[in-house]
């Protein structure tokens, strides 16, 4: 996995991780969407690792409550989505059964007015599921609204790019000289005009501020 690839996971798990601890339940999933509703990149939390490549590979395709959350853009769970027939599902039978998952609630997660994400928060016990009620829906909520405007604050980063090319981008991008990019980073000014340099070969700019465009661009 490249360095920006890395950052950008660990990012996402700590927006992730800070749904988990306010929504009390036992995992969690945050997921971003393109303008087609395809999830991008997201992480899984509390879950084990093969339960998440079971998920990316065959589960997200066959879920059903993430399909109507994309149709209805509304909060959706296995319980006001499926009820009874949540076990009986290929979903519940090729992945979350395997897995001791029990029911599983989809929040939308807007950027503006447009469908962005989705984030799941998940039980392995009986009992929370009336977390997973149109009143718990209603209740949890909120979390999904907390983690949207922090999303929103998340540092850009483009891809190939190492952590300190993202954050020199970003400050060039915010009009900060080479003196207070330096100052800001810890860095020496030499330092930011090498890594400038090879930010203009990148993104075929001749200038800070084609580059810094080019850059807000590629930036997610």
């Amino acid at each position: 996995m490249a360095e920006w690839e890395q950052q950008r996971r660990q990012d996402l798990a700590a927006v992730a991780e800070m749904a988990l601890r306010s929504a009390q339940m036992d995992s969690v999933g945050l997921y971003l969407f393109d303008e087609n509703l395809r999830a991008t990149e997201g992480v899984i939390l509390g879950m084990p690792d093969d339960f998440s490549r079971a998920y990316e590979v065959t589960g997200m395709r066959i879920d059903p409550v993430l399909a109507e959350l994309r149709r209805s853009g509304l909060p959706s769970s296995t319980v006001t989505c499926l009820g009874e027939r949540w076990t009986r599902s290929e979903l519940y039978k090729r992945v979350s059964g395997r897995f001791g998952l029990t029911g599983f609630a989809t929040l939308p997660l807007y950027h503006h007015d447009r469908l962005a994400g989705v984030l799941y928060l998940g039980t392995l016990q009986e009992k929370p599921l009336r977390h997973l009620s149109l009143e718990g829906l209603f209740t949890m909520s909120p979390h999904a609204t907390r983690i949207s405007t922090r999303l929103l604050s998340l540092p850009k980063r483009a891809p190939r790019l190492t952590p300190r090319q993202n954050d020199i981008a970003r400050l060039a991008g915010e009009g900060l000289s080479n003196r207070e990019i330096a100052a800001t980073l810890e860095t020496g000014e030499a330092a930011v005009r090498k890594h400038l340099k090879a930010l203009n070969r990148h993104f075929g700019a001749t200038n800070r501020t084609a580059m810094a465009a080019a850059w807000r661009d590629a930036a997610r």
